[in-house]
């Protein structure tokens, strides 16, 4: 208690010690096809002077009057014209760029692309919403068809459960963002990342390997940042619908509203409808669960540019309903069966989050920002006569100030907490030879402190950003987190970027393994689950290329994530058990991709990409290659847009390679599956038609109707010690064709 008080007195003490100034604040926007986008990183200065700024991810920036006598502002960002304002006697500006169409000039890094490369320490690719209406992209589990760098698994065949993994590890590695809030984590992970419609998503930023130890220890394998729309970059109105070939149906609606020149807000509302009963490949199981959704989203922003400051209050209600099991069960319809006859899958889902941010500029090197973020997550869920119900609340605060201490060189200081309580209850409504009903509990209470430190220098050139946090965990002690990036870029065309870091995370079994629930196979805890550990380091180097009629760069990265300690699941010891435990020996992952990306006449984009992964931890002395993950995958895709901007084709080819899979030689013959898989490769296409308020657009997923054979191992005795709902290493849904429709007004 009294380090805090310490440093409560610290942070005060530089509060009252800055003295404010008079300044300018302004937004930074460009001209893209008619709509303004936030220009994140463009810079910002002084016409004749080394007094400058760049802009943040809303555009916004702010500079200093002081000593200013000739008040024009000089604008620039890659990819666009230079501009030049007069800011006059005006306290806050807007400007709004215009792309540079000559194409003799290399597109260097933050050129606007649909997808592009960031200008930060960590290595971060941000995915804008131009890319995103390239594909179906219904959910932010189906925004990333066209991205190396992120894999979606279906980790569960009855409830279609997915993950998102970057550098190959499971999606409980990457910690994910909501406007830079931590709303999913724990429990509402699992199915939150199917909750967040396309139409609502601004940007996606995805940053490998280590990042600031601000967002805490969890981001091991990388960090997501969901950048959700608000008044300033959305349209006023927005009216989507969606149907597929399986007649699942999916609407939505933006609305955004200016209240006065300081407050704005936006209302959102999404829903989906359940398909029809499917059952292709006749193993009596639906093909996918037949989903109802409903999610409304409010936030409201305040802007005041007077007194520099900035707030926003956000709140989420999301119900959902998931029904599974065998096709021929009547509870599809509304009737619920008695007894074990059929097999009945279902998850009921009720949340609630809400979120506020608060930031406050004292001088143009100064400033401090609040984040406070609350949920409520409630999950009811059967599969065949196994229950398990859970419950998680959370609440996560965390504010930093942040100053200059040199020249070119900032310090973030800051305080943390977060709670979060798990109540889990799982049940057997019949005779079963598994072991592990009871009632799950685990409440964390962490509050902590740090620090990081950014410097630039070689005349910008090179920057360095250090970092370490410092907390105390309620269970597991203190936990330090030392980071550190590095990024030099000696020549436009050339970026190098390295990173190291430690994570730490506490694993959620029963959630981040829930298709074992479906399963027959028995879940064995052998020992008390200990933390994972990780340390983790990488290196990238990023090169851009041009010509008259043609822009490009090639990409290559490598990390390396070593395990002190991991919770894998053993599959292979005995096929009617999951065994989990501590780590008895060393685990790691090595990750090396390389992708090459180019536009030609500024219409044609074209995309290649390698990935290798190579997951491997040792048991008892043994070493094995880490089941369900292929060592390598292809990816390409390309888009065209006819000059008039009327006409857009997209699509993208996903090439995945062979898989180990888990032993089942022990089971009986009809229940046995070969120890690796198939390569496959998966085909997606789609065309819009741009009207001037209308857009209509038609695709096609998984366009060579790809499929894993007979991937419930058992179907015909769901209710018999073989049966097995884990063993999906590929696609289980055939060939989906889709057609859509959005209303757009204003903006």
């Amino acid at each position: 208690m009294k380090i805090i008080k310490g440093y409560l007195l610290i942070l005060l003490f530089l509060f009252t010690g800055s003295l404010l100034s008079q300044s300018i604040t302004g937004y930074i926007y460009g001209d893209d096809e008619g709509k303004k986008q936030p220009l994140d990183a463009a810079v910002v200065k002084w016409i004749n002077t080394t007094k400058g700024t760049i802009t943040d991810e809303k555009g916004k920036f702010e500079l200093t009057l002081v000593n200013i006598t000739d008040k024009r502002l000089v604008v620039s960002y890659a990819g666009y014209k230079t501009d030049t304002v007069d800011a006059g006697e005006k306290q806050s500006v807007e400007v709004t760029l215009i792309p540079n169409m000559s194409t003799s000039t290399i597109n260097v890094e933050d050129q606007k692309k649909s997808t592009h490369f960031g200008n930060y320490n960590a290595k971060t690719e941000i995915i804008t919403s131009q890319e995103l209406v390239k594909e179906a992209c219904c959910d932010l589990a189906g925004c990333f068809g066209r991205n190396s760098s992120v894999e979606v698994a279906v980790t569960d065949i009855i409830t279609d459960a997915k993950e998102l993994k970057i550098l190959g590890l499971e999606g409980a590695y990457t910690q994910l963002l909501v406007d830079n809030m931590p709303l999913m984590s724990g429990l509402n992970t699992k199915y939150g990342i199917s909750s967040i419609p396309g139409t609502q998503i601004d940007k996606i930023t995805i940053s490998k390997g280590s990042n600031s130890v601000i967002q805490g220890y969890e981001s091991i394998s990388g960090i997501m940042n969901v950048i959700l729309k608000d008044y300033n970059n959305s349209d006023r109105l927005m009216v989507n619908g969606f149907v597929n070939s399986m007649l699942e149906k999916q609407f939505n609606l933006n609305f955004g509203n200016s209240i006065n020149k300081k407050w704005s807000n936006i209302l959102t509302l999404h829903t989906v409808q359940k398909s029809n009963v499917m059952d292709d490949n006749g193993d009596s199981f639906l093909d996918n669960p037949l989903i109802t959704r409903y999610v409304l989203y409010n936030k409201w922003n305040l802007h005041d540019a007077d007194n520099q400051t900035e707030f926003n209050i956000a709140g989420r209600y999301w119900n959902e309903k998931r029904d599974g099991g065998q096709s021929n069960d009547p509870s599809h319809s509304g009737t619920h069966t008695t007894g074990h006859t059929l097999y009945e899958q279902n998850v009921k889902i009720n949340s609630a989050e809400g979120y506020t941010r608060f930031s406050k500029q004292f001088t143009e090197s100064s400033g401090l920002k609040l984040y406070l973020t609350s949920s409520y997550y409630d999950q009811k869920s059967n599969y065949g006569f196994t229950k398990y119900d859970a419950k998680q609340t959370s609440l996560s605060a965390m504010g930093f100030y942040e100053f200059e201490i040199l020249p070119r060189s900032y310090l973030k200081t800051g305080i943390s907490y977060k709670y979060q309580n798990i109540d889990e209850v799982i049940s057997f409504g019949d005779t079963t030879s598994k072991t592990y009903a009871g009632n799950y509990l685990k409440k964390e209470a962490i509050p902590g402190v740090f620090a990081e430190n950014s410097i630039s220098f070689l005349d910008d050139n090179a920057s360095l950003m250090t970092g370490i946090r410092v907390d105390n965990h309620n269970e597991h002690g203190v936990v330090v987190t030392p980071r550190a990036l590095f990024r030099y870029q000696p020549v436009k065309t050339i970026v190098f970027r390295a990173s190291v870091g430690t994570g730490f995370r506490t694993i959620n079994l029963f959630s981040e393994y829930s298709n074992l629930l479906a399963s027959s196979r028995n879940v064995v805890i052998a020992e008390t689950l200990e933390p994972e550990k990780t340390l983790n380091y990488g290196v990238d180097v990023l090169y851009y290329f041009g010509g008259n009629e043609y822009s490009g760069s090639v990409n290559v990265d490598f990390y390396r994530t070593e395990f002190s300690n991991k919770i894998i699941p053993d599959y292979d010891s005995n096929p009617r058990e999951v065994i989990f435990e501590n780590l008895n020996g060393k685990a790691y992952s090595n990750v090396m991709q390389t992708e090459l990306s180019i536009t030609i006449l500024r219409n044609i984009d074209l995309k290649f990409a390698y990935k290798f992964i190579d997951l491997n931890y040792e048991k008892d002395g043994v070493k094995y290659e880490q089941p369900f993950v292929s060592k390598h995958r292809l990816l390409s895709t390309i888009s065209y847009i006819t000059p008039n901007k009327e006409w857009s084709f997209s699509a993208g080819m996903n090439w995945f390679g062979k898989q180990r899979l888990p032993s089942t030689a022990s089971n009986p013959v009809e229940y046995q599956r070969p120890t690796e898989s198939k390569p496959y490769t998966l085909v997606n296409a789609q065309v819009n038609k741009n009207f001037k308020y209308f857009e209509l657009y038609a695709g096609v997923e998984n366009l060579l109707d790809f499929k894993q054979e007979n991937p419930i191992i058992a179907a015909d005795d769901p209710f018999g010690q073989y049966f097995d709902t884990s063993f999906i290493w590929g696609p289980t849904k055939g060939r989906e064709i889709y057609a859509g429709f959005r209303f757009i007004l204003g903006k």
